[in-house]
């Protein structure tokens, strides 16, 4: 059972633990506990969800400093002027807000809008009057782009004439309730008690009947000012992206603390793409904005790119890390200023749903951003007759034995991730026709261009599909004049008819600007050799062996040292050889690489199969050997397993002591030494 739990923590990269769906807040520090208290008001509820799903104080703490710096207006300065004028908002309501109230200022329902909105540009305090309950009126101007109106007001009163403030709402409840109740006057009606408050503050008596200034509704009330409050308490969403927080999860661990404070937002798209039996997922990746490092004319960044797929329980199924140089002359920088910078790759991979994450790490300016998506690679027999719709701003030819993402058909496509298009641009568009079973000769492509702005019918063309289809498959589509388009959001809906039936429908969403701008990206794209290429057998066979597939990857495997005997795919051999339980074949395959290069992961395949052999003294030699060069958790619980069955129980127990100093979280281990400590 030892040696089995020692295989897969050998071999496989650690999964993220399940996260919990919620951390009592008890088990914050007292720092943490008083930062959620005073970003309530501006916090979205992905930052809250996420937070609560951290685990430590160092995950928890790191988050927190990426919370105010993702609200930085200006993050190439030193000082953040909103965290600073934030903490001036909670400093003034603790000061003036807590006055008769049992909670602290900031946590009150005055100090909720205050420290939301800001200073009011102007604040009437009535604490005095005889004939109503003590009430403020704020006065604030509004940001259009947000759903705001120009200006508006807000009411906080006093029920009863004691306890907390709380926010008035014309649209519910009504002068009458601002107004002092006296046994001698008669009943106290709508239209008396806005009389009551005209007569203190015109302004105020506007305010009761409607927080929209222009507004007059005598006597009723406003249906504008829920608008306005539900537009006010919805503000967060609308000013913070989320972006950061939905992927800090994923992140985190890849992330240095240096860096997890400097995140850029990014546009980024995925395509699932078929090729033969094979899928290829082609990505992009686009940072908003990229920092480079200037030394005599000469401009440089050195990113680290990590691809990350992993199945829905969070184990990995495919992982790269590669060191990405950029270097470009004067020339070059000012040429390409007004151009994004697109990162492009692509990858096999096999039937499955997964989650892709892409972390794209600056080590020179260090900074960083990521992106996740979910993708749904169909199984065998799942019937397409179209492939994804892919819109792009120009093709050109690729030279013969070399393949990149978006490239077909010995084309390459020039896409961007944010499918923005210049009026002045040709809207192209590639798409294949995967196959033709069961389509009759009369079977037609539907190409419409929907807004999505505007309710009114698409335009739409339509033709027979055999006019369009070209030799190699490709369906010939007409570009689209943009110059005659409105500017606005569309959808491309390609769709596939034949017998008055819709076969399939393939889509994609795109913008149209008002200005002619350059919207293609400035591509850093991996080249590679054709498929069937080693590259791509062999990142099949390691998901293959990920899995669980020892036999397929194993047929893949053979087949590549067939043709060619190298170290890589030798050694992943000898790890689905050992998966497969013939340690022999695994032993031999792991010595040959081991010989050949002193690999270290090849030394720990060597010790697993001798252990599984029992031959314990030769499995110690390959363990005294990797102890020697470096520590690592794996490393020790092996060796735990090879020394004690060696009788020596004592060294045992110190190398699984030494596991659990590093990694407390480890339960099988945890059993295993209190199992040898009982046997002393």
């Amino acid at each position: 059972m030892i040696l089995g739990f020692l295989f897969w923590s050998l071999f496989l990269a650690s999964p993220a633990p399940g996260q919990k769906q919620k951390e009592a807040i008890n088990n914050l520090t007292a720092a943490q506990r008083d930062w959620l208290e005073i970003v309530t008001p501006i916090i979205t509820e992905t930052e809250k969800e996420v937070f609560f799903k951290l685990k430590t104080d160092q995950e928890r703490d790191r988050f927190i400093n990426l919370f105010w710096k993702v609200r930085d207006p200006n993050p190439d300065t030193s000082e953040n002027e909103f965290y600073r004028e934030y903490l001036e908002r909670v400093h003034f309501a603790d000061r003036y807000f807590s006055i008769g109230s049992s909670k602290r200022g900031c946590l009150t329902e005055r100090g909720y809008y205050y420290l939301l909105l800001g200073k009011p540009r102007e604040r009437q305090v009535f604490a005095t009057q005889s004939d109503i309950w003590p009430m403020e009126l704020w006065f604030y101007q509004g940001d259009p782009k947000y759903g705001l109106p120009g200006y508006f007001y807000l009411i906080f009163y006093q029920p009863e004439g004691s306890g907390d403030y709380r926010l008035y709402y014309p649209g519910v409840e009504g002068p009458e309730k601002l107004v002092i109740p006296s046994i001698s006057s008669t009943q106290l009606t709508r239209s008396k008690a806005l009389d009551i408050i005209k007569a203190i503050n015109a302004e105020l008596g506007k305010a009761a009947l409607s927080y929209l200034p222009e507004e007059s509704q005598e006597g009723f009330g406003s249906l504008s000012s829920q608008t306005i409050i539900a537009t006010i308490k919805s503000l967060p969403e609308k000013k913070f992206s989320p972006a950061y927080a939905r992927n800090y999860l994923s992140y985190k661990d890849l992330v240095e603390v240096d860096y997890s404070h400097n995140f850029i937002t990014s546009s980024a798209l995925a395509w699932v793409w078929p090729e033969g039996q094979d899928y290829f997922v082609h990505w992009t990746i686009e940072p908003d904005r990229i920092n480079f490092a200037e030394t005599g004319g000469v401009y440089s960044a050195i990113y680290e790119l990590t691809v990350r797929l992993e199945d829905l329980n969070g184990n990995p199924v495919f992982s790269r890390t590669e060191e990405v140089p950029l270097r470009v002359n004067r020339q070059q920088f000012e040429t390409r200023a007004r151009q994004r910078l697109a990162f492009q790759d692509l990858f096999p991979v096999l039937p499955g749903e997964y989650k892709l994450l892409i972390l794209l790490k600056n080590k020179t300016a260090r900074d960083f951003t990521s992106w996740e998506t979910s993708l749904n690679i169909p199984g065998p027999g799942a019937v397409k007759y179209l492939s994804p719709l892919i819109l792009y701003h120009a093709a050109s030819p690729l030279p013969q034995g070399r393949v990149k993402a978006f490239s077909f058909d010995g084309q390459e496509y020039l896409v961007s991730a944010r499918n923005e298009f210049s009026p002045s641009e040709k809207l192209q568009m590639y798409c294949r026709l995967l196959s033709s079973d069961g389509l009759s000769t009369e079977a037609r492509v539907q190409l419409c261009l929907r807004s999505l702005d505007a309710t009114n019918n698409p335009e739409c063309r339509t033709k027979l599909l055999r006019e369009l289809l070209t030799a190699g498959g490709t369906l010939n589509l007409e570009a689209v004049d943009l110059s005659q388009v409105k500017p606005g959001y569309y959808r491309v809906e390609l769709s596939l008819l034949d017998k008055n039936q819709t076969v399939e429908i393939v889509r994609e969403n795109l913008i149209v600007l008002s200005q002619p701008a350059v919207t293609a990206p400035w591509v850093f794209s991996r080249v590679h050799q054709p498929r069937p290429s080693l590259e791509f057998l062999r990142m099949l066979a390691a998901q293959h062996f990920i899995k669980g597939n020892y036999q397929e990857a194993r047929k893949i495997l053979e087949n590549i040292l067939a043709g060619q005997d190298e170290p890589e795919s030798r050694l992943l051999l000898a790890r689905t050889l050992f998966g497969l339980g013939d340690y022999r074949a695994s032993l031999s395959s792991a010595l040959r690489v081991y010989e050949a290069t002193r690999n270290r992961e090849a030394a720990k395949v060597i010790a697993l199969n001798y252990a599984r052999l029992k031959d314990w003294p030769a499995a110690r030699t390959y363990i005294d050997g990797l102890l020697a060069e470096a520590t690592e958790i794996s490393v020790l619980n092996l060796a735990a397993e090879v020394y004690q069955n060696l009788g020596e129980r004592e060294q045992a127990i110190r190398f699984l002591e030494k596991s659990l100093a590093l990694l407390p979280d480890q339960p099988t281990i945890k059993s295993w030494l209190e199992e040898l400590k009982k046997s002393k």
